[in-house]
């Protein structure tokens, strides 16, 4: 090993490609130009890829658990507003209002129904409960700021070409 100036050893190498010595911190041959640290660059860390099957079974699982919250103010406008109807002020006929309640609250049920299976669909990776939970998504846009949040996270996972991609070859699989 040779002595640099300052009087502490310096490690000499070889260029693989030519054969030329090279100081041990030279990262191009100074004879042929070639990369001495061509592992080094290829060991470079990448970002991990997402993991679209955990994605599609956390919008699921959202969408389930969703699927009860929008339900229970229908059933609390059914059981609630429509047993007690009697008891509001200014009612002309308290005997009609009951079943209005009733009837409208029959009317939101279908909603939370819809979210329960576009989730349940999602788990078994069915094409159909892929375009519903898009449809639904637009709709929970507009719910700010957990509907949007949902929304763009379902837009993302299921427009976006490797999440499509990856939906596809289950579905296809399944």
């Amino acid at each position: 090993m040779a002595k640099s100036e300052s009087g502490s050893e310096s490690k000499k190498m070889l260029c693989a490609q030519c054969g030329n010595t090279m100081e041990s911190g030279e990262r191009y041959c100074s004879k042929c130009g070639k990369d001495s640290y061509p592992i080094q660059a290829s060991a470079v860390p990448r970002s991990a890829a997402p993991n679209w099957d955990t994605h599609v079974k956390v919008l699921a699982w959202i969408f389930i658990i969703s699927a009860f919250f929008v339900v229970i103010p229908s059933v609390i406008f059914m059981g609630f507003f429509g047993m007690f109807s009697h008891f509001f002020p200014g009612a002309r006929n308290p005997f009609l209002i009951g079943p209005m309640f009733g009837f409208l609250s029959l009317l939101l049920l279908p909603v939370p129904i819809g979210i329960a299976a576009a989730g349940i669909g999602l788990l078994k990776y069915r094409e159909w409960a892929r375009v519903l939970t898009l449809i639904l998504a637009g709709f929970m846009v507009i719910a700010f700021p957990f509907g949007t949040a949902l929304g763009v996270y379902a837009f993302w996972a299921l427009l976006s070409t490797e999440g499509s991609n990856s939906y596809k070859a289950h579905a296809a699989a399944s």
